[in-house]
């Protein structure tokens, strides 16, 4: 029997080939880590959440801890590109987060993780006895952060554009003499819609300070 000769031998190199689990490792590593290092204190206390999820996912996959991961991701990123105090510079960096893991998920063949924002507008009509109130403050509130504000003009309108969402808006003027107006509504936005204040009567700083139970109260728009 002829012998191998060891001369003629070649190595055969196994390739090693990443699984899913691997890849997300990779991203977690190489985009998202290096991401969030960006965000001050304030912001990173709500993707540190964020960044535990998605190491779950690195072990093994769970389609279930996956869309947890996506509808966490979704609330976060809608919070904060929903608060005024947040500054701008954080919220294009979310913004390119967002977008950079919905492109690795997508590539994998995975459902849409981080949801889309889609703003429509809001056309907001405030009456005072019948007649149009200008100069009121119209705030818009949703989760405890203001969206929008601003204030309403000689017609007693304003506009604001928001996203998809549900939302608390009040409308407030002080009148003088500790006389206030002050009126809230809950409302869905699904779509452009137009909403009505029909104030009839004046309120008390306490009364206003109950029926907001504590929470602030923006006084002066910008």
């Amino acid at each position: 029997m002829a012998l191998e000769d060891w001369r003629t031998y070649k190595k055969v190199e196994a390739e090693v080939k990443k699984g899913l689990t691997d890849e997300i490792h990779e991203f977690l590593t190489k985009v998202f880590n290096v991401y969030i290092v960006r965000f001050g204190p304030d912001i990173f206390k709500y993707i540190e959440g964020l960044r535990d999820k998605l190491i779950s996912l690195t072990t093994r996959f769970d389609n279930d801890k996956y869309v947890d991961f996506c509808d966490s991701f979704s609330k976060v990123y809608k919070t904060i590109m929903f608060d005024k105090n947040v500054d701008s510079k954080s919220k294009e960096i979310i913004k390119e987060l967002a977008q950079k893991t919905n492109s690795f998920f997508n590539s994998k063949g995975l459902q849409l993780c981080v949801k889309e924002l889609k703003y429509y507008k809001l056309k907001i009509k405030t009456l005072f006895s019948g007649k149009n109130l200008d100069n009121a403050i119209v705030s818009i509130e949703s989760e405890g952060h203001v969206v929008a504000s601003t204030k309403t003009d000689e017609n007693g309108l304003a506009e604001v554009e928001v996203p998809e969402g549900r939302y608390t808006i009040y409308v407030y003027k002080d009148l003088g003499e500790g006389k206030y107006i002050y009126e809230e509504k809950t409302v869905s936005v699904p779509q452009e819609m137009e909403i009505i204040f029909d104030v009839k009567e004046t309120k008390s700083r306490s009364e206003i300070e109950k029926e907001r139970g504590g929470k602030p109260l923006i006084k002066e728009v910008a």
